[in-house]
């Protein structure tokens, strides 16, 4: 025969809030790190973008300084040293010019031009266009005839690929400066 165990039941009773909260704390502390960390990859994305952009408007910028001094400014300075002028004034000049030469040279070499088709002719006459000049002012400010003028202008359409469209010449050459 087996003894019966006389009467008793033992009960253990252990404290398991303090676990209990543990475990709580940290279940919010990891959904407190997921939240954080979301935000982390949004700010990262948003800074990702906000650089792509700082880099976009620097290359912007240098290919409008390049294009301003080559294509706006070069051609008249070459203008100005066929005027007679004296040997003090034409050092100048040259020094003016070898500066601007200086300052370009630093930019690098990979920038596009938005008017690689057009002659330098086209481009002054361009860019007096996109100041809103008409042909006869054009022709007055650099010398050359209104139809030479128009002629340049029916050429620059050709050339920019909007001879058919209907397209206004200056409206299209503010658009473009302004991608």
């Amino acid at each position: 025969m087996m003894p019966r165990p006389v009467g008793g039941v033992i009960h253990f009773f252990s404290d398991i809030s303090e676990r209990k909260n543990s475990e709580t704390q940290l279940r919010e502390r990891e959904r407190e790190l997921e939240v954080q960390s979301q935000n982390l990859e949004e700010a990262n994305v948003a800074l990702r973008v906000l650089l792509k952009r700082i880099e976009t408007d620097k290359k912007s910028l240098e290919e409008d300084v390049l294009f301003n001094i080559k294509d706006m400014i070069f051609p008249y300075i070459e203008k100005l040293k066929k005027t007679g002028l004296s040997s003090l004034q034409l050092s100048y000049v040259n020094v003016m010019l070898s500066n601007l030469k200086d300052v370009i040279s630093s930019f690098p070499n990979h920038l596009s031009y938005k008017y690689t088709d057009l002659t330098p002719a086209e481009i002054q006459i361009a860019n007096l266009i996109k100041q809103g000049k008409s042909s006869k002012e054009v022709s007055e400010v650099l010398g050359l005839s209104p139809r030479t003028v128009e002629t340049h202008r029916r050429n620059m359409r050709k050339k920019l690929g909007i001879r058919s469209h209907g397209t206004n010449l200056r409206t299209y050459l503010v658009s473009i400066n302004n991608e």
